[in-house]
């Protein structure tokens, strides 16, 4: 209600300042300005007045809502299946039991919660793993100007600072949905396959940062089980 008021006030403010300059314009401006009709002021800078383009908080509006409502883009759709075919599939020299206590564990160690784990089908699903802040405020500032970017919205709607605006770069939060998904097979007695996938993840190089923390800690596991024994 709070962000909608400001909305509101923002674009009344802008309607507001915008009449007052085609006031200026018009034949008898020149009287609000206590001069003759013949010697009128030329029209207030609307940007100048207000500090921000009123058509730039305009449009981060609408950028927000198509965040919201179609956060993805083709282009990222096919460069996160190449990714997947090329890095999202391993085979491990372990058995399915050891390689699934190992997966449990690593995920744990990465702060992810686990909602779901079927020993016997091999499926496992958790919450994303936190990525460091710097990290993830520079990815999501990165995602937010390609995204914008494609669709035809110019760099000053991201650097407009109306105090109405949103905040966009928040906008780039992954959905409630987002997850981790990893599905397990046997391959032999010693092999296990597993592939790793990221739901709702929709920037590449965030699933890309991703997925190296994920197989990180699991070959860091893997590791710490085989010295165990």
């Amino acid at each position: 209600m709070i962000q909608r008021f400001g909305v509101v006030a923002g674009a009344l403010w802008a309607a507001a300042c915008l009449g007052l300059s085609l006031s200026g314009c018009s034949s008898g401006g020149g009287m609000l300005y206590g001069g003759s009709s013949t010697a009128t002021r030329p029209p207030p800078n609307v940007q100048a007045m207000m500090g921000f383009n009123p058509a730039d908080m305009l449009a981060r509006q609408k950028l927000m809502q198509e965040l919201q409502t179609d956060p993805d883009l083709p282009a990222w759709h096919d460069q996160r299946e190449k990714m997947a075919l090329a890095i999202g599939d391993r085979v491990f020299d372990k058995s399915f039991d050891r390689t699934f206590d190992s997966m449990i564990i690593a995920l744990a160690n990465l702060g992810c919660r686990v909602n779901n784990m079927e020993r016997v089908s091999g499926y496992i699903t958790s919450s994303l793993p936190e990525l460091p802040p710097e990290v993830d405020g520079q990815l999501k500032k990165q995602a937010l100007s390609e995204y914008a970017q494609a669709k035809g919205y110019p760099p000053s709607v991201l650097e407009a600072n109306s105090p109405f605006n949103v905040n966009l770069p928040g906008a780039m939060t992954e959905k409630m949905t987002a997850g981790v998904t990893l599905t397990m097979a046997r391959q032999s007695g010693e092999q296990t396959r597993v592939k790793l996938r990221f739901n709702n993840v929709y920037y590449p190089r965030t699933v890309e940062e991703l997925y190296k923390r994920v197989w990180d800690a699991v070959d860091k596991q893997i590791f710490l089980d085989r010295t165990i024994g």
